[in-house]
């Protein structure tokens, strides 16, 4: 080999190298992407607003002189022409009917505790846990204002405490306690008087015991029309209430919540099936989106909600306004970064109606590039849940579907789908 020949293979070589180190350098750059792993994700649609109760509601009035015993709980049922509450000259008589309801209740309790099998059933560190509980309860309610609820955690304790006396032999029985409680109720009875009148409901409703000056305001027709404005300006007392009221009836089993929240998805539709959490008492119940619409305010994103429920308790009619959580149902699947992102040109398998047959149809369909070694792939995805950041996609166990733990491509791929 001549010299003029190995000079031409030293330089055909020379650039080849630089070539290889060229096509290397472009190569790490040009898959230099940025990537995020695509994980397990669980994710709702959780909605805090003012929520304003309005129900069918008729005010009972009461003209004559006396004070007033409710003879109802507030959110009780009662059938046409029941008495809703006594009419009595003075409160003597109410406090002695209190007082006899109270030693009924003990009484109640103090036989429970001594029943035969209770001895057996309830042992101390069962016990110590159920009063350890009471006592946060009791805590709890009294912050949250909760009264009601106070109250029957308060007779809890009793009984947890006593059961405790009984079982650990501190207290052999409750005889004495018990006989001394039927002697002091004997003696209350014989102060008792006939109420001088009775107030019944003129139809079989839910009953409560006091007005807020609503009632003729907040009803079913008004709700098709409330406006934003009037949904946020009312209270929990309004003084325009009715000087012979003393209490109203609830008709029908239905009522209905307004309130404006922020839905720029435009996610919460008409008919849709809901759970309403109130942090207030605790509950959750079942309920149906009515009706849906522009709130018309400066925020675009801003709806008026009118949302059916059909559960009634003393909970539900403590209040006009209250704070009230939407919690749509839970959705669970993978975690995909809106940034990641594209719709892609493709070929898919698609039923031709007319015909039956599977046909192939190009069309765009989402999806995202994954990573995987040097190599990029691009998958699709199962859109079942979106947030301003993310999406969450079905688990699907078709290669072509997005899975777990991919590392998602979500910057150095175009928005047409074209590497970068």
């Amino acid at each position: 080999m001549n010299t003029r020949t190995a000079k031409l293979l030293l330089a055909i070589l020379v650039l080849f190298l630089m070539l290889t180190v060229i096509n290397v350098v472009v190569h790490i750059f040009k898959n230099d992407y940025v990537t995020e792993t695509a994980v397990a994700v669980s994710a709702s649609n959780a909605v805090s607003f003012k929520g304003v109760y309005i129900r069918d509601e008729q005010i009972i009035e009461y003209k004559g002189k006396g004070v007033i015993s409710y003879a109802v709980d507030d959110g009780g049922r009662l059938s046409s022409g029941e008495t809703a509450a006594y009419v009595y000259n003075d409160e003597k008589q109410i406090r002695i009917n209190e007082k006899i309801a109270e030693i009924d209740a003990e009484i109640a309790v103090l036989n429970k505790i001594q029943n035969p099998g209770t001895q057996e059933v309830d042992q101390p560190a069962y016990l110590a846990g159920l009063i350890e509980n009471a006592y946060k309860n009791i805590i709890a309610y009294k912050e949250a204002g909760d009264l009601e609820k106070l109250r029957s955690e308060k007779e809890e304790l009793v009984i947890y405490l006593s059961t405790m006396q009984y079982v650990t032999q501190e207290i052999l029985n409750f005889s004495d306690k018990i006989a001394s409680l039927k002697t002091e109720r004997h003696n209350l009875e014989s102060q008792q008087v006939d109420p001088i009148d009775t107030i019944p409901v003129p139809n079989s409703a839910y009953f409560v015991s006091y007005t807020d000056g609503y009632e003729n305001i907040l009803n079913f027709s008004k709700a098709e029309t409330l406006t934003a404005s009037e949904i946020k300006s009312v209270t929990d007392i309004n003084g325009a209430k009715k000087d012979y009221g003393i209490g109203k009836i609830i008709n029908g089993y239905t009522w209905k919540i307004a309130g404006v929240i922020e839905d720029p998805r435009d996610y919460f539709k008409d008919g849709k099936k809901i759970k309403l959490y109130f942090p207030s008492s605790g509950n959750t119940i079942d309920a149906v989106i009515e009706k849906i619409r522009p709130a018309e305010t400066d925020n675009q994103n801003e709806k008026i909600i009118i949302i059916n429920c059909t559960d009634m308790s003393y909970d539900f009619v403590q209040h006009r306004v209250e704070t009230i959580e939407i919690q749509d149902e839970e959705y669970k699947g993978i975690r995909i970064p809106r940034e990641a992102i594209i719709v892609k040109e493709m070929e898919i398998e698609k039923r031709n109606p007319e015909t039956d047959a599977i046909e192939m149809v190009k069309t765009g369909v989402r999806g995202v590039y994954i990573k995987q070694g040097e190599k990029v792939t691009f998958k699709l995805i199962d859109e079942i849940f979106q947030d301003e950041d993310y999406i969450v996609s079905r688990v699907r166990p078709e290669s072509k579907y997005v899975q777990l733990y991919d590392d998602t491509i979500v910057s150095g791929v175009s928005v047409g789908g074209d590497l970068e």
